[in-house]
This record gives structure tokens, C-alpha cells and sequence, in this order.
């Protein structure tokens, strides 16, 4: 059977898409990267704005309409709207989220274990390619955000294993990943849930220490689970210098409406630490704009704090209600026309802060690892996440080299000068 996987979403999303992709073909399955090549689809949905859910559908409804496949639907969008998700595809093609780690064993009929195989290299999954490796370390969540409905789709938080974490780490090594990014819906409540209760920082330290990857990245993570402990292991310089804190507002009363377990102040604290203890590391957030009872003083304060806040970079949402959560039943909605013009006030503040990071990198060299390239054309990551872009007449997919930084592009993306031949593997 010829597979296609797609997804909608985030990194949790690819992280599983890509694990699915190797469960497939460890029972003999082919992962195909096209799909008007494959017999059958599986789309891993989202719902965590109304417009993830919209997306979900149309890309449902795109591959029944444009390809003669069997189209089954997983993931949370599936989970929190089972109903719509039937209408789409029929019983027997929804697998929700807690029968998604089964979906290749049920579709195939073929049970096994998942540490009873080695797959080399990795799965070509189309436009879903990644370099990078995600790989999936925890599920679910333990909040109560009123505008969430994560831990309805999810469940609570479940870890896991530190040895399961690893071996999946050490198999994408020894597949040719230069990169792991650690992800999950909650990852800074990794080790919580154990008998013996353990912390992100030790699965970090672990990951280090166990492995040769010469890149690791933590995915974003909440605030309040960030403690001395995980910014100590930035000590080493194989985890990179970038965290992605969400903030959402930076009002006191917003905040406390969306039910978020921290103050704008306890935030600020943070950011001063971090400043403090790891100077080049770089910070990018999430903001939401337009949350029911955000009046123009309280977003003043918002837009106030984001640009006291030494961001690297960031997402702006503007706030869409979600049936079964707390804020849709939420009154003093706020017009959608205010909602944008807050959202492109706080995306210009960003996206400022982000030029002058980027300006000061001008003429300096960067290490990147450079993902796949059309035409000579190249574009990969610096260690502390900004895009760069390249052209070279070298092959320099799945390639960590030194790049001097030469300008940026009217889209925000740095510019590099062509790299040199890398140096010879030692091991090749």
C-alpha cells in the first residue's frame, strides 16, 4: 500500500506525522511523497484557532476531491469535533487522538512493538520534508486557558520515557539528522507525572549527554517551566540559543481572563534572568489580540509591554471563539476590525525588534544548517532561529557550515554569501 501523510498545525503535528511515517514503513508500507501516487491519506488535524479547524477540513476535502485515495482523518481537530470530522469521512476513517499511536497497527493489521525496529534514513514526506527531526517527548496538557481546547482534544499530560526519548534520538542520528527539535503540547511539564517526579532540564541533559546530535532545540515552552535548572544546560553549545515563551497578553486582567497560571510581572522577572544569565539568547513569544474584555487601555498595556520585551521575533493570533471553551460564552467581544488593527500594531513591534536583531548580524559569520535547496537556491536555520537564505552551486541539504551574513531580504530573511565547500567528514 502506498501511504501519503499531511498535517495541519504544529510541530507536535510533524513530529507525529513523521513517527507514522516509520511505523509504516517498518510493516512494509510505502511512504510515497506525492499524493495523487498514494491508495491512501492520512491528514493529522488541528483545532486550536478556528481557522486550524477550517484548514483541517479544506485539506480533508481537497484529497477526496483531487485524488482517487482513501482519506482517514486523525489529531485534535478530529478529537474535539468528532461530529464534523463523521460528516467528512465516515466512521470507520476517524481515528481521534488516543487511537492515533495505533493508526498504522489498525490500518495494516500488523502489531509491533515500537522498539522492535530500526528504519535507516528519513521518510520523504513531499512538502512536509523536513531536515530537522521533531521529535515528540510529551502529550497533553495540564491548563485551564479559557480560550484553549488542547486538553479537551489531548487529554492531560503524559511523558515520555527519558530511554523511549532517546532511542528515538539516537535512531534519527544514525538516520543523518543534524537536529532535533524536542516538542510536544506542554514539554515543560515533561517528568511531572512520574513516580519519580523529573524535569525538562533532565531529559535535556540526558539528550546531551547520550547522543552526538549536533543540534538540539527546545520547541515552546510555557514560562512558568522554565527554572535555573534548564537554563543551565545552555551551557552547552549543541542546544541552541533560542526559546519560544508565549505570552498571549500583557495586561494583568487579560491574562487572568484567559486563565494563564502567571502575571505579566513574574514575566518580566523571567525575561530580565534570562537577559541576565544568557545574553545571546533569543526569544520569540505568541500573542493574542481582541480577547473578550480587551479594552484599549489594556491592550495600550500590552502593546507597552511587548516593546519594553527584548523579543527576537513572534506570532500574533487574533482571538477566535472556540465552541467548548470558557471565552466563547465570554461577553464585551471585541469588533473584528479593532481586533486586526491590534494585531498589525503588535506584528509591526515584532517584526522591528526582529530587524534590529537581524541588522546586527550583518558581516558577521553564522553557523547554519541548510535544509533543501531548488535551483542553487538554499535556506536553512542559525542556531538562535533565523531563517537564512543562499545560493550555491554545492549540494547543501542536511549541511552545518559557517555563512557570512550579507543583508536581508524585504521579507525578513537574512542573506549569506555562498558557502565554501564543508570540510570532509571524518567519518566518511
Amino acid at each position: 500500500m502506498k501511504i501519503f501523510l499531511d498535517m495541519v498545525g504544529c510541530r507536535l503535528n510533524q513530529s507525529e506525522i513523521e513517527r507514522m511515517a516509520l511505523d509504516f514503513l517498518a510493516r512494509g508500507e510505502e511512504v510515497v511523497s506525492n499524493p495523487s501516487e498514494a491508495d491512501l491519506i492520512v491528514v493529522n488535524t488541528c483545532c486550536v484557532t478556528a481557522k486550524a479547524c477550517a484548514d483541517s477540513r479544506k485539506t480533508i476535502r481537497h484529497y477526496q476531491r483531487e485524488t482517487n485515495a482513501e482519506v482517514v482523518a486523525t489529531g485534535c481537530y478530529v478529537s474535539a469535533f468528532e461530529g464534523q470530522a463523521f460528516e467528512l469521512v465516515g466512521e470507520s476513517r476517524l481515528f481521534p487522538n488516543e487511537s492515533k499511536d495505533a493508526l498504522p497497527s489498525l490500518i495494516t493489521g500488523i502489531n509491533l512493538p515500537r522498539d522492535s525496529f530500526v528504519v535507516s534514513g528519513k521518510p520523504e514526506l513531499g512538502p512536509r520534508s523536513r531536515t530537522r527531526g521533531f521529535l515528540k517527548v510529551q502529550d497533553g496538557c495540564n491548563n485551564y486557558c479559557t480560550y484553549c481546547l488542547t486538553r479537551v482534544a489531548r487529554g492531560k499530560s503524559r511523558s515520555i520515557p527519558a530511554d523511549e526519548v532517546i532511542q528515538q534520538a539516537q535512531q534519527a542520528e544514525t538516520s543523518g539528522i543534524k537536529e532535533i527539535v524536542l516538542t510536544g503540547v506542554q514539554i515543560g511539564s515533561w517528568g511531572k507525572d512520574f513516580a519519580k517526579e523529573a524535569r525538562i532540564a533532565d531529559l535535556v541533559n540526558a539528550l546531551l549527554r547520550r547522543t552526538s546530535i549536533p543540534r538540539v532545540r527546545i520547541s515552546s515552552i510555557e514560562p512558568w517551566d522554565i527554572d535555573e535548572a534548564l537554563l543551565d544546560c545552555f551551557s552547552n553549545p549543541r542546544l541552541c540559543p533560542h526559546l519560544h515563551i508565549p505570552l498571549q497578553s500583557g495586561s494583568e486582567a487579560v491574562l487572568q481572563r484567559m486563565a494563564r497560571p502567571f502575571s505579566a510581572e513574574s514575566f518580566r522577572l523571567l525575561m530580565l534572568k534570562i537577559q541576565e544569565k544568557l545574553p545571546g539568547l533569543m526569544i520569540s513569544t505568541d500573542l493574542i489580540t481582541g480577547f473578550p474584555g480587551e479594552t484599549e487601555a489594556l491592550f495600550e498595556e500590552t502593546r507597552a509591554f511587548v516593546q519594553e520585551m527584548d523579543f527576537s521575533g513572534g506570532h500574533v493570533f487574533k482571538f477566535s471563539p472556540m465552541v467548548g471553551t470558557v471565552a466563547a460564552r465570554m461577553d464585551e467581544r471585541v469588533p473584528e476590525r479593532v481586533s486586526h488593527a491590534r494585531s498589525q500594531e503588535l506584528r509591526r513591534i515584532l517584526q522591528e525588534k526582529t530587524r534590529r536583531k537581524q541588522t546586527a548580524k550583518i558581516g558577521a559569520a553564522v553557523e547554519v544548517l541548510w535544509e533543501h535547496g531548488r535551483e542553487n537556491r538554499y535556506s536553512g536555520f542559525t542556531r538562535d532561529y533565523f531563517r537564512i537564505q543562499t545560493t550555491s552551486s554545492l549540494n547543501l541539504s542536511n549541511v552545518i557550515g559557517t555563512a557570512r551574513v550579507t543583508g536581508i531580504t524585504r521579507g525578513g530573511i537574512l542573506l549569506a554569501d555562498a558557502p565554501q565547500a564543508p570540510e570532509p567528514d571524518e567519518n566518511d
